[in-house]
């Protein structure tokens, strides 16, 4: 199509072959492809033409880089690392339990080909989602995690992404695969270091077999002028968990996508956001849950906090399927609007088609209560610092949900 010859994101990406079909595959769908405009449903409040107008250089090979506490937290965890999109052996920890597997798709490829092709690409939805198609197309580093059958992590592996050039586009990669009754948390993390002009483009494909439970935490803090797009795509099979904790601290465009098909009885499923915007800031959260199986549950709670002249999205869908009976699915979103420049754009959805099922959706967005900030006054408190008390107390719902503790102090820290 013309539109995909004529923008500099398509034209500065060159195709890197693995040895997946897939790719290819993508590659052709690519051809019958046009990047949204405001007139698609998905993308009426964002905009993408200011990513699609920049000139983007790819990376082939990782740069070294001094991973701060900036960057990459004091974790008790395995970290993995992602420079300018590439894989940095001499940064990351390769000496996982001997029982799990966790690699590049290259290098995976040689001893793991048959569950590789049997998962990889099967659940994203490259003939929906352009920027999807595009990873699969042009995707320059991949990660493999294997957890077999009832084998339980006892520490995270946190996947590092860290931009140290400007004008990089990064396809990265990452895909799960937690076999029945095992457990494990990951942690991505998306920054940069005297980068600007920056496209991180992520996707991620997690299955969540019977019994098993996955925690997937994101923590995105880039530089101002740095763009992230980040596709989760998730298949739940019996009796398992899964939840996600987002959080967006900074970067000028932000696109969170989170796809959970709850393919099996007596799920749980979690998504839990919160972003807080300032300057120009645009962060957009799209999820949507497919109940296909009946007996299941799923909690969504997102929260923003925009300042200035930034803005927000949430467009949050849940679908219940006519055989999906005795389903609980509660979704919220709650937004605080500091700014009478900036604006919240809210759409939460419920589709039913099931007889037999409790669902709730809601969004709330407006002003601190004026009573409160002059309540603290009276008691010594400066507006701007009650305002910040307000604030901590309305963002630590969500970041209760984060079941690290180092965690949730970097990010607290990262939030300010």
């Amino acid at each position: 199509m013309a539109v995909l010859k004529e923008n500099n994101l398509l034209n500065s990406l060159s195709q890197m072959g693995v040895g997946l079909g897939a790719k290819n595959q993508a590659f052709e769908l690519l051809k019958g492809m046009e990047f949204p405009t405001r007139k698609t449903e998905d993308w009426r409040y964002t905009s993408v033409k200011k990513i699609l107008k920049k000139k983007y250089v790819q990376f082939n090979e990782a740069e070294q880089v001094d991973l701060s506490n900036e960057i990459a937290p004091p974790l008790d965890a395995y970290n993995i690392v992602l420079v300018n999109g590439v894989y940095s052996k001499e940064l990351s920890d390769i000496n996982f339990p001997d029982e799990i597997v966790v690699d590049t798709f290259p290098n995976a490829l040689e001893e793991h080909v048959s569950l590789i092709h049997s998962t990889f690409n099967v659940i994203a939805k490259n003939n929906e989602e352009i920027f999807t198609a595009l990873n699969t197309s042009y995707f320059n580093e991949g990660i493999f995690i294997h957890i077999p059958k009832k084998v339980k992590l006892n520490k995270s592996i946190h996947v590092i992404h860290v931009n140290t050039k400007s004008n990089v586009v990064s396809n990265v990669r990452l895909l799960v695969v937690a076999d029945s009754f095992s457990e494990v948390s990951v942690i991505q993390s998306f920054a940069s270091k005297n980068a600007v002009e920056c496209l991180t483009n992520s996707v991620t494909e997690v299955f969540v077999k019977e019994n098993a439970k996955v925690v997937l935490d994101k923590v995105q803090s880039e530089e101002s002028n740095n763009n992230l797009i980040c596709t989760v795509q998730v298949n739940q099979k019996a009796n398992s968990t899964f939840k996600i904790n987002t959080a967006t601290v900074s970067g000028d465009f932000v696109r969170n996508g989170v796809n959970i098909d709850v393919d099996g009885e007596n799920c749980i499923s979690e998504m839990n956001g919160l972003y807080m915007q300032k300057g120009v800031q645009h962060v957009d959260n799209h999820t949507k849950v497919s109940h296909l199986k009946p007996n299941c549950t799923s909690f969504e709670l997102y929260k923003g906090v925009l300042r200035d002249k930034s803005t927000g999205v949430f467009n949050g869908k849940v679908i219940v399927e006519v055989d999906a009976q005795k389903i609980e699915a509660y979704q919220q979103n709650r937004n605080i609007i500091l700014s009478r420049e900036a604006t919240m754009n809210a759409k939460p959805e419920l589709e039913i088609f099931a007889d037999d099922v409790k669902c709730s959706h809601g969004t709330t967005t407006g002003q601190f209560d004026e009573e409160a900030i002059f309540y603290l006054q009276t008691r010594g408190i400066g507006k701007e610092s009650a305002q910040a008390l307000l604030v901590e107390a309305f963002a630590d719902e969500v970041l209760d949900k984060v079941d690290s503790e180092e965690l949730r102090i970097w990010i607290k820290e990262k939030l300010g």
